[in-house]
C-alpha cells in the first residue's frame, strides 16, 4: 500500500518529532494478557501478536521494512485485533499513521482515501484555533499521563474537520485521532510539574497562551502510532450552519441570508435539486394578510396566479387561514396520481413530491416552510427527520420576518400619525376640533390648537448599565488584539505574493497597531484600526484566497471567523451588544407592560427612550383627566410604584447576570421633584416637551445626573444593587420615606440607608441623594420575574 499524505493546517508551530514504532502497541497487548484469564483463548492471540512484532521494536529492523508488503501485513494485524469484527472491511473510513504536517499515513480504506481524496485544490476546512486547542491539549494529556504519571479525569479526542464538496452538496467529515499507541519521550531532565498543565489538559484553562511556562513539546520524541477514524458529521456541521445563520439576521441582507439558509438546508436534507419556500403568516388586526413581498417566497403561490392576481388576495388568506387551523406537518410522497386541485398545480409544474411544514409557536400558526423535489418518493419520513432539527432556527427566522413586518407598520404609524395613548386622546380631539372651527387657512401651530397640559407632576427614572463604554472599548480592543494575533501569523508566512501593497508593510503596520493596542485606544484609533482592517488587509486575504490557494490553509480560517462585510473580528464585541440587548430587551418588556398596569391609578402621560439603558418620564395631574378628583393619594401611589418597580428592574437584570454573555450591571436612579411643570406637545416631534423657565430646569436637571460624583469625592452617585434617590428640598424625600420603610419590611430594601451631598453640577446647586441597598434575595422570592 502506497504512502498516503493529507496535506492538513499546522496546528503547532514548532515541528513535534512523531517516530513510528511498535513498541507502545506491544505494551498494550502484555497489559491486555494479563488482564485476561489464564484459560482463555485471547491469550494465544496476544502471544502470537506479540512474536510476531516483538523483531521490529528496533528502529533499524522499521526502517527494514518500511514501504514493504511486510509493513502493510503487520498493519492489518493491528486493524483486525483492534478494531470491532462487526467493523472490518473497506466501509470503515480509517487509517494508520503519524501526525506529521501533512499526516502521513501508511495504512488506510479505500473509503478513507476516496473521502480525504479532494478533488479540489483546497485543504481541508476547518477552525483552525479549536483543532489546535484539542491537539494540544490532548499532547499535554499524554505528556503527563505517561511521563508524569499524572491521571487526567477528561476526556480527550483532538479532531479535525474536513469539508468537501459533493456533487452540488456539502458534506463534513470529522477526522478523529487516536493517541492510545503513543509514547512520549522527554528529552533527558523532565521539567518541574507546573499545575497550569493540569488545568490547561483539563479545559480549565482555555488556551495554551494562558499558561505562564509551557510544556516544551517540541523537546519530546513521540513514538508509536495513531489511528485515524473519519465519520460523517454533515448534519451536526450543517445544524451549526444553520445557527450562524441566524446570529446575522440583525446585520446581514436578508437576501444573503436566505440564500446561505436554503444551501445550508439543501445539504442537511442530502439532496441538491429541491426547492425551498418560506413564508410568514402576518397579521393586520388579527386577521392574515397577503403581503407579496412575503407570500411570493411561498413554492405554491410563486407557481400559481394568486402573488400577481388583486382579486386572489381572499384565496391567499383563505388558504392561509385553513394551514393555520390545522398546522401539522403534510407528506405529498407521490404527485404522480395527485387528486385534488393544489397537488394537480404541484405536478405541472414538475414536482413529484411535496413537504408543507406549518410552523407553531404558542398554539398560533406562525408561517410554512415547504420543501419540493422533482423525484417521486425523494421527501419522506427521514427526510421531515431531518428537517426537525432545523424546525427551532426556522422559527427563529419567521419571528423575525413577522417582527419586521410589525415594526414597518409601526414606522408608517409613527410617520404619517400621530401615536396617542389613550388617556390623552380627548386633548387631541379638542384641538382637531378647533383647528376645524377656526378653519384650514390658520396654522396648526396656532394657540387654540396647542395641546398643553398645565400642571403636572413629574417623575423620572433611569436604569443604566454601568461602564457601559467602558465594557464597549474594552470588548473593542480585545477583539482587535486577537484578530491582529491571526493576521501577524499569516503575515509571517514565507513567499507571500505582493497585491497593491508589500505584505512586509503590512506586517510592520500590523504590528505598530498591536504595541497601540497595549494601551487605551481612541475612537480615533478605532476608526483607523477599523479602516486598515477593512480596506488593506482584507483585500490583501481575499487577493490570496482567490488567486494563491496554497496559503489558504491559514487565510481560509481567518475569512470564516471575521465578518465578510466590514472584514472584523467581532466575537467579544457581539458578547458585549448581546448582553445589552438582553438587559435592554427584559427592561423594556417589564416598562411597557407596567405602563398598562399603572394606568388605573390615574391617567397619565407615559414615555420610555434608550439610552445605554433605560430612561422613562412619566407625568400626572388633574389637567390630564379633569373629570376625575386628583390628590395626594394618587402621587403616593405613584411614588410607590416608582420605587418599587425600580427594585423589579434591577431583580430582573440581576437574574440575568449567569446567563450574560459579559456579566454587565446596571444603576438605578429616581429623581424627587415635587413642583409641578408644564408640557406641551411638539408636533415636529411628535412627543411631549417641558415648557417655562423652571420647568426647563428639571429638564436640565435630570441631563445632568447621569455622571454626577459625591461631593470631595470621585466617587460615582450610582452604584450597581443599589438605587439613588436624588433629591432638593426636605419635603421630597420625606414623601418618600413611608414608601422606603413598607419596601424595607418587606425586606426589598436593606436597613442601610446613606445619605449624601451631591458635587456641584453646573447650573444645578443643593442637590442630595439617599442610596438605598436592594435585598435581591426577598426580591427573587417574590415576583421580580412576574
Amino acid at each position: 500500500m502506497e504512502l498516503l499524505q493529507i496535506n492538513t493546517p499546522q496546528l503547532v508551530e514548532n515541528v513535534l518529532p512523531f517516530r513510528l514504532s511498535f513498541r507502545p502497541f506491544i505494551h498494550y497487548l502484555r497489559k491486555r494478557k494479563q488482564e485476561v484469564p489464564l484459560n482463555s483463548g485471547l491469550i494465544f492471540l496476544y502471544d502470537y501478536l506479540i512474536t510476531r512484532f516483538t523483531p521490529f521494536l528496533d528502529s533499524e529492523a522499521l526502517e527494514v521494512i518500511t514501504n514493504t508488503e511486510s509493513l502493510d501485513e503487520l498493519f492489518t494485524l493491528i486493524k483486525h485485533s483492534v478494531l470491532p469484527l462487526i467493523h472490518q472491511g473497506d466501509e470503515i473510513p480509517y487509517a494508520i499513521g503519524l501526525p506529521h504536517h501533512p499526516l502521513t499515513l501508511f495504512h488506510y480504506s479505500e473509503t478513507f482515501k476516496r473521502l480525504t481524496n479532494s478533488t479540489e485544490k483546497q485543504p481541508p476546512h476547518s477552525d483552525l484555533v479549536t483543532m489546535r486547542e484539542n491537539l494540544l491539549r490532548a499532547l499535554y494529556k499524554l505528556v503527563l499521563e505517561k511521563c508524569y504519571h499524572v491521571s487526567i479525569s477528561t476526556s480527550l479526542s483532538p479532531w479535525l474537520t474536513i469539508k468537501k464538496e459533493i456533487e452540488g452538496l456539502t458534506k463534513y467529515y470529522r477526522l478523529r485521532i487516536d493517541f492510545r499507541f503513543v509514547e512520549p519521550h522527554p528529552p533527558g531532565t523532565l521539567s518541574p510539574l507546573q499545575p497550569d498543565w493540569i488545568d490547561f489538559a483539563e479545559k480549565n484553562i482555555q488556551t495554551v497562551e494562558e499558561l505562564p511556562v509551557p510544556i516544551p513539546l517540541e523537546q519530546f520524541t513521540f513514538n508509536g502510532f495513531c489511528f485515524f477514524l473519519l465519520e460523517d458529521v454533515t448534519e451536526q456541521a450543517t445544524l451549526q450552519e444553520l445557527k450562524e445563520v441566524f446570529v446575522h439576521l440583525q446585520s446581514e441582507e436578508e437576501s444573503g441570508i436566505y440564500y446561505r439558509f436554503e444551501k445550508a438546508l439543501r445539504n442537511l436534507c442530502g439532496q441538491k435539486d429541491i426547492q425551498i419556500g418560506l413564508m410568514p403568516f402576518l397579521q393586520v388586526n388579527g386577521q392574515y394578510v397577503h403581503h407579496a413581498p412575503y407570500t411570493s417566497r411561498s413554492i405554491f403561490l410563486r407557481h400559481s396566479a394568486y402573488p400577481s392576481n388583486e382579486k386572489s388576495k381572499p384565496k391567499v388568506q383563505d388558504l392561509i387561514e385553513r394551514i393555520a387551523r390545522k398546522p401539522e406537518p403534510r407528506i405529498m410522497n407521490d404527485l404522480v396520481d395527485a387528486k385534488n386541485p393544489p397537488q394537480r398545480l404541484l405536478r405541472r409544474n414538475g414536482f413529484g413530491s411535496f413537504i408543507i411544514y406549518p410552523l407553531v409557536v404558542a398554539n398560533n400558526a406562525i408561517g410554512m416552510l415547504e420543501i419540493g423535489s422533482p423525484h417521486v418518493g425523494a421527501l419522506n419520513k427521514e427526510v421531515l427527520r431531518k428537517i426537525e432539527q432545523a424546525i427551532p432556527m426556522v422559527i427563529e427566522l419567521l419571528l423575525y420576518q413577522r417582527n419586521q413586518f410589525k415594526n414597518s407598520m409601526e414606522e408608517i404609524v409613527r410617520q404619517k400619525f400621530t401615536l396617542l395613548q389613550p388617556a390623552l386622546e380627548w386633548k387631541f380631539n379638542e384641538a382637531a376640533w378647533a383647528y376645524l372651527r377656526q378653519g384650514e387657512d390658520v396654522p396648526f401651530e396656532e394657540e387654540a390648537t396647542q395641546v398643553i397640559f398645565e400642571q403636572v407632576f413629574p417623575f423620572y427614572g433611569a436604569i443604566d448599565v454601568r461602564n457601559s463604554s467602558t465594557e464597549r472599548n474594552k470588548a473593542i480592543q480585545q477583539d482587535f488584539m486577537r484578530q491582529f494575533r491571526f493576521v501577524g501569523e499569516i503575515l509571517q508566512l514565507p513567499n507571500l505574493p505582493t497585491y497593491q501593497v508589500r505584505p512586509e508593510k503590512l506586517l510592520a503596520k500590523s504590528w505598530y497597531w498591536q504595541r497601540r493596542l497595549i494601551e487605551k485606544i481612541s475612537p480615533e484609533d478605532e476608526e483607523q484600526i477599523t479602516d486598515f482592517l477593512k480596506h488593506e488587509i482584507n483585500p490583501y486575504f481575499r487577493f490570496l484566497h482567490q488567486n494563491h490557494p496554497d496559503f489558504n490553509t491559514w487565510v481560509q480560517p481567518y475569512l470564516e471567523i471575521t465578518n465578510s462585510t466590514t472584514g472584523l473580528y467581532q466575537e467579544k464585541y457581539q458578547a458585549y451588544e448581546k448582553s445589552m440587548a438582553l438587559i435592554n430587551t427584559t427592561v423594556n418588556s417589564y416598562l411597557e407592560q407596567e405602563s398598562k398596569n399603572i394606568q388605573v391609578i390615574y391617567p397619565h402621560y407615559f414615555e420610555k427612550f434608550r439610552t445605554d439603558g433605560l430612561e422613562y418620564n412619566l407625568y400626572m395631574g388633574a389637567s390630564i383627566a379633569p373629570w376625575l378628583p386628583f390628590g395626594a393619594e394618587h402621587l403616593q401611589q405613584i411614588r410607590y410604584w416608582q420605587l418599587s418597580s425600580m427594585v423589579q428592574m434591577a431583580a430582573l437584570t440581576h437574574q440575568l447576570l449567569p446567563n450574560l454573555p459579559l456579566p454587565l450591571q446596571t444603576t438605578q436612579l429616581i429623581l424627587a421633584h415635587s413642583h409641578p411643570v408644564d408640557i406641551k406637545f411638539r408636533l415636529d416631534e411628535h412627543r411631549f416637551d417641558v415648557e417655562g423657565s423652571y420647568s426647563i430646569r428639571y429638564e436640565i436637571l435630570k441631563k445632568r445626573l447621569d455622571k454626577a460624583h459625591l461631593k470631595g469625592t470621585t466617587e460615582r452617585l450610582t452604584q450597581p444593587n443599589t438605587i439613588a434617590l436624588v433629591y432638593t428640598t426636605r419635603t421630597e424625600i420625606e414623601e418618600f420615606l413611608p414608601v422606603i420603610h413598607h419596601l424595607q419590611q418587606e425586606k426589598k430594601l436593606g436597613p442601610e440607608i446613606e445619605f449624601l451631598e451631591l458635587e456641584l453640577l453646573q447650573g444645578v446647586t443643593g442637590l442630595k441623594a439617599l442610596r438605598l441597598h436592594i435585598n435581591y434575595i426577598s426580591t427573587h422570592n417574590g415576583n421580580a420575574g412576574a
